[in-house]
């Protein structure tokens, strides 16, 4: 009897693997119905090939987090198989990479995925945005990066991907979905990066769509309290991105968006957030003890994040256009993509009326507090392109590097007569560029001293590039600001000139 058992099982897997139709892109499928144990099923057929022998890949890294994660870590049971159902050898090489033996004749390729979430949490201390989460009957967060893998010989083919789902959860995400039926869904992508570039959140639907302009706006939440939250949430988002809007000259650089907000209940009063921002859309990650304190926590991190459909969106080097997943080349513009986009976070609400010139230099002081924490000679360039290795020093993107971004402001205003500064700076690189035309990365620097002033490549070398610091007392005297350097405090001066009561106006009004 058992070998009967055998034989019926071996016939009807030869005959499911038969059915798999190879095409020129991969398709994948992911098993949200029947998740065991916190892991996931995932499987695939390669596209049409020759390769007698073939490595997969799951990335180390992901553009926007500059920390390896090496989501190798949570595949298990990797498996490959022919048409008869003969399984295909598979040699593991390291934590992130597989050598299929065949992959010509491999028509199935399947695994288990492990959540990330709870590994994370432990140990690192709180859950990290790229990571994907799978929590049977309430939420799943798919990240692609953490499921979907490629072949090295097979980087630019496109994917198709079937999810089974809960038939009462919706799929929130900037791709679009084929809803085939109440647990079929399908989302396709021309390319590995594009599919990565958008993270889908699966959970009974609590939505709200905003028009903003010319774009259309998801807000999607998630969180075990009982009542519906994304209308509030919604609301503090639509304040922002109007704002933004009117910051970036009236319109915004993108026609649909996605916010994907998950709240986890934690016990203390603190609050725990982490965020990573895609091109049309972001997934935001907070813990706290209830949800009063979250609207206000997501204003901030909503303005930086949807600031990057800017930069690294519509402005990026080739680095981040062909960005390798495994063992990836890192620009040395890192303070362009997070540290101008911080500044951008900082300059926009008082420059729209949102904040008034005491809280503006507060969030100055914020940033300046910030900097002592880290070596302020070391170079911005330098350390960008060591933000793997340098993870000690590389948060200081954030804070130097958002200081950097004013000090450049106050200088191209400074030359221009203040016509013309960052805001303007950023648009035009983004209409120079734009999503899908790269800069070389050594290139930048001087491409912006020819869009603007012989004077910008001096800033450039000396602030960005030899680490000297920055210019602040110098800077901020021609706005009417005072700092001292002794105790590193800017202060309003009480009695500012004409002349740089103009300039302030110029800078922020």
């Amino acid at each position: 009897m058992k070998l009967i058992i055998t034989i019926i099982t071996l016939f009807l897997l030869s005959v499911n693997l038969q059915a798999q139709v190879q095409t020129d892109q991969y398709q994948y499928k992911i098993d949200l119905l029947n998740i065991e144990n916190d892991k996931v099923s995932v499987s695939f057929t390669p596209p049409k090939n020759k390769l007698k022998s073939a490595t997969f890949v799951m990335p180390k890294l992901v553009p926007g987090y500059y920390d390896a994660m090496n989501f190798g870590q949570h595949i298990s049971e990797l498996k490959a198989f022919d048409k008869t159902g003969k399984e295909i050898g598979v040699a593991k090489q390291d934590v992130n990479t597989w050598k299929i033996a065949d992959l010509e004749h491999t028509v199935k390729i399947s695994y288990q995925v492990e959540d990330g979430w709870e590994y994370l949490v432990q140990n690192t201390g709180g859950a990290k945005s790229p990571t994907s989460m799978f929590k049977k009957d309430s939420v799943s967060i798919i990240n692609y990066n953490a499921l979907v893998g490629y072949f090295q010989e097979l980087p630019k083919t496109g994917y198709t991907v079937t999810i089974k789902k809960n038939p009462d959860f919706y799929a929130s995400s900037a791709l679009p979905f084929d809803h085939k039926n109440d647990t079929t869904d399908v989302a396709t992508a021309v390319d590995y990066r594009r599919l990565v570039d958008a993270p889908v959140m699966y959970c009974k639907p609590d939505t709200t769509w905003l028009k903003v302009g010319d774009t259309k706006v998801l807000v999607s939440f998630y969180s075990a309290a009982p009542e519906k939250y994304s209308k509030v949430l919604a609301d503090k988002i639509s304040s922002i991105l109007e704002n933004q809007r009117a910051y970036l000259g009236g319109k915004l650089p993108v026609k649909d968006y996605a916010f994907l907000i998950y709240h986890e209940s934690i016990p203390h009063n603190g609050l725990m957030g982490d965020g990573l921002e895609h091109s049309n859309s972001t997934v935001c990650l907070y813990g706290s003890k209830n949800l009063d304190r979250l609207p206000q926590a997501l204003m901030r991190v909503a303005s930086h994040e949807f600031f990057h459909v800017l930069t690294p969106l519509n402005v990026h080097s080739e680095e981040i256009q062909e960005f390798n997943f495994l063992n990836p080349v890192l620009s040395q513009h890192f303070w362009l993509y997070e540290g101008m986009t911080e500044y951008a976070t900082l300059h926009m609400p008082v420059k729209q009326h949102m904040i008034n010139l005491d809280e503006f230099v507060k969030s100055i002081n914020e940033k300046i507090d910030g900097m002592k924490k880290f070596d302020d000679t070391l170079s911005m360039t330098l350390m960008s392109k060591q933000a793997i290795e340098r993870q000690d020093q590389y948060m200081n993107i954030y804070q130097k590097g958002a200081l950097i971004g004013l000090c450049l402001d106050i200088r191209l205003r400074e030359l221009s007569n203040g016509k013309s500064g960052t805001q303007d700076l950023i648009l035009a690189l983004a209409k120079k560029y734009g999503p899908e035309r790269a800069f070389k990365d050594d290139t930048l620097f001087d491409t912006i001293t020819k869009m603007t002033h012989p004077e910008i490549r001096e800033f450039f070398s000396k602030y960005v590039e030899k680490g000297n610091p920055l210019p602040l007392k110098e800077s901020l005297q021609k706005a009417g600001l005072d700092y001292d350097e002794t105790t590193a405090t800017v202060t309003i001066a009480k009695s500012p000139s004409k002349k740089q009561v103009a300039f302030r106006k110029m800078w922020i009004d």
